[in-house]
């Protein structure tokens, strides 16, 4: 499913990293901003806590957990009544305001092209094929600092990215966040993707690629994705 940040093109290289970091014998994989989980999906441990602070996202994939079944069209006109009226149907609201929109933002509009593809059933597809892995995880939607971690975790972290992408909650504050990382890993392996860290982490892979913003395909960005690790 498309998700404005996701990591579809780069998972494979993220769940290698995270298997090789990972110690032999960690059995609890915890991801403190799961989105789309589309590396959460393939990362192959046992134990997976997987939290957003995303409500209408999370209710999308505990329903998907219970059996539900998404369609695989959505009008125009649902697609603007149901952003209109989103607790009638949380789950059904998750995946339209993302898999449906252009570019998996956030209701930023009806992903349409020239070619007509449907956009609707290739996010179907693509959260049921996900789901295979997500089966028994356990989903939370909490604020980051109140998951309960166990010792000897390997946490994995995609947060808003610092300036450009905003909280569920409100403004994300990254000094906070990175404080909080410096805490965890103490007691824990902890992976940080971001494009930026401060000092005392050491950037341990990194690939660059271009970004398309909205449905203007001429607002693009390179950004170059990393992932840190606390070197205390």
């Amino acid at each position: 499913m498309r998700y404005m940040g996701g990591k579809s093109r780069i998972r494979n290289e993220i769940v290698s990293l995270i298997e090789r970091e990972r110690e032999s014998n960690v059995n609890t994989f915890v991801s403190l901003f799961c989105g789309s989980c589309s590396v959460e999906s393939k990362v192959n441990i046992p134990n997976k806590i997987l939290n957003d602070n995303h409500y209408y996202l999370i209710e999308m994939w505990k329903g998907l957990q219970n059996g539900r079944i998404l369609p695989d069209i959505i009008t125009d006109e649902e697609y603007y009544y149901i952003k209109e009226h989103k607790d009638e149907d949380p789950c059904l609201t998750g995946f339209v305001g993302f898999g449906c929109s252009f570019g998996g933002k956030w209701f930023g509009g009806v992903a349409h092209n020239k070619k007509g593809d449907n956009y609707c059933a290739r996010a179907n597809r693509s959260v049921m094929k996900d789901l295979k892995g997500l089966k028994t995880a356990q989903f939370t939607c909490l604020d980051y600092r109140d998951i309960k971690i166990p010792d000897r975790s390997i946490v994995y972290c995609d947060p808003p990215y610092a300036k450009t992408t905003s909280y569920t909650t409100g403004d994300f504050n990254s000094e906070e966040f990175w404080e909080y990382m410096r805490k965890i890993s103490k007691k824990n392996i902890v992976l940080i993707s971001e494009q930026n860290a401060p000092e005392d982490f050491e950037c341990i892979w990194e690939k660059p690629f271009t970004r398309t913003l909205d449905v203007n395909k001429d607002n693009q960005f390179k950004v170059t994705e990393k992932v840190f690790k606390f070197k205390g």
